[in-house]
């Protein structure tokens, strides 16, 4: 039997596509039963579009397009269209429920005690089942045996008291020593021994429960919820929560949408107004001085390396190429060190404890001059690649009218070179407005601006402060008002980028 050039590829084609036909066919019932239909009706039909696609003889120039198609769907577009929808809802710390599952939560987890007394209890272990169970003293001196689903009278006899009334021994159990108890103290988080009557014992001490009952009730026709022992009546409210008439509010609540509330609160609210202006000014000349520093710096050290009489240019280019081969990562935290106040190696050369990361100036300078070293290579190189091709007749014809070196770099050599790298010096600019881990990982953003309530920092550009505002502001993670912050990140960032595609083409054209 022989086999053509093309059954290797063949049999690995199916192979892969039997992978993904069985993930798609494992996923989807999953997804599905956990109500996620967007998710199971997408894997469902790009499996259907990649059987059809790849199964096909033909569509050869769709087999390279679908794939990528299918993932910037996945990963670019469907974060985007989320995080437009996020920025019109109240999602955060709180309210990240559906409502029927918040209030099904807020009622079931709501209990109050009954009277001021506690019961005596023993932690022991059922013989039968290894099952963790609490001996439990009545207050009529009887005794019982309690799990998170049920409770159990035990009779006297089988009980066993030391001579101050602890309990020792138990028939069909093992009671634990307080080591034990402490060993899986854990378990005992929200324990719950149900006795009837919306009435349990609950945990309070390693030997001690106390008597507690359900008291919140929902009523579906009035959407209300009431608090049984005190009769307070609490209402829905337009910010997912259930609230009471002197605004006593219950948790969790749950996601609603709150139109514009989120951009308003940003524009108006000084609380967050006032930093944003200020975090959103230094992103813009972050940016700025890192493109600038970094094209003048790498565009004067390509000159100088393009030099006819330059020696050993293939080193010199090496070893200014290291800093673009290292991860950004580590090398940004690399730098952190050095500028340590304390133990830092800068500071130990200049022998004086300068507050690099902890002064706002300093910390600002910092972050321009680790950039300066982290992207003043990727200028080189392109700046190198420019230089080459410039048209040499040019700057003959230059030099042949007298023109000086200072002339020849100013009228010549730079307008050129700027007129090639505009669309790339532009996208640089849009990228380091978003360079969240040269903050990030540098100075966190900080130090602290104290008038925006401790959430933005002195060197925090737009995206770090998105982020910190996301896990910070409010009560905890409000991703609803760093969505609505990022939007107008997305709008500056998506400017450049149009500019960018329009300065290429007028570059085109100019060509």
């Amino acid at each position: 039997m022989k086999f053509g050039n093309k059954t290797p590829a063949l049999i690995a084609k199916i192979m892969l596509l039997g992978a993904l036909n069985a993930f798609t066919v494992w996923c989807v019932p999953i997804l599905i039963s956990n109500k996620t239909w967007l998710f199971a009706i997408y894997f469902t039909i790009s499996t259907l579009i990649l059987d059809y696609v790849f199964l096909s003889k033909k569509r050869i120039a769709t087999k390279y397009i679908v794939p990528g198609t299918i993932l910037l769907l996945m990963f670019q577009v469907y974060p985007a269209i989320f995080t437009g929808y996020v920025a019109f809802t109240n999602y955060s710390n709180g309210h990240f429920l559906d409502k029927e599952t918040a209030i099904s939560v807020m009622v079931s987890n709501s209990f109050a005690p009954v009277g001021n007394t506690t019961n005596y209890m023993q932690v022991a272990e059922d013989n039968l089942n290894g099952k963790t169970t609490l001996i439990i003293k009545n207050d009529d001196g009887t005794f019982g045996a309690g799990t998170r689903d049920v409770f159990r009278p035990l009779p006297d006899s089988d009980v066993t008291l030391s001579s101050d009334g602890r309990i020792m021994k138990v028939t069909g159990f093992r009671t634990l020593s307080d080591d034990e108890v402490f060993a899986i103290l854990d378990q005992f988080n929200d324990f719950k021994v149900p006795i009837g009557n919306s009435k349990f014992f609950s945990v309070t001490d390693i030997n001690a429960v106390e008597l507690v009952e359900q008291n919140l009730s929902y009523d579906a026709t009035k959407d209300q919820v009431t608090d049984i022992l005190t009769g307070t009546i609490y209402s829905p409210n337009n910010n997912g929560s259930m609230i009471s008439a002197a605004g006593e509010e219950i948790e969790p609540g749950w996601t609603t949408t709150v139109g514009w509330r989120n951009f308003s609160k940003v524009i108006n609210d000084e609380r967050y107004r006032g930093p944003m202006l200020q975090v959103l000014a230094w992103t813009f000349i972050y940016a700025g001085l890192v493109v600038l520093s970094t094209f003048f710096l790498g565009f004067l050290l390509a000159l100088v390396l393009n030099h006819p009489r330059m020696k050993s240019k293939k080193i010199y280019r090496t070893l200014l190429i290291v800093p673009y081969a290292m991860p950004s990562v580590l090398s940004t935290l690399v730098w952190a060190g050095m500028f340590n106040q304390d133990n830092g190696i800068i500071n130990r050369v200049l022998g004086s404890p300068i507050p690099w990361l902890s002064d706002p100036w300093l910390a600002k300078f910092a972050v321009l001059l680790v950039q300066l070293w982290a992207g003043t290579p990727y200028m080189f190189l392109i700046c190198t690649g420019a230089i080459q091709s410039l048209p040499s007749e040019v700057i003959e014809a230059a030099q042949v009218d007298g023109a000086s070196p200072r002339q020849l770099f100013s009228k010549i050599k730079l307008p050129l070179v700027l007129m090639t790298l505009a669309p790339l010096l532009i996208a640089s600019y849009a990228y380091n407005f978003s360079n969240f881990g040269a903050i990030y990982l540098l100075t966190g953003g900080g130090p602290t601006i104290i008038s925006s309530g401790g959430i933005a920092g002195h060197t925090d550009i737009l995206i770090s402060y998105t982020y910190k505002m996301a896990f910070a502001a409010g009560k905890g993670n409000d991703y609803g008002l760093a969505s609505a912050v990022s939007f107008f990140n997305f709008l500056l960032v998506a400017s450049m980028s149009i500019y960018s595609f329009k300065k290429s083409r007028t570059i085109e054209n100019m060509t």
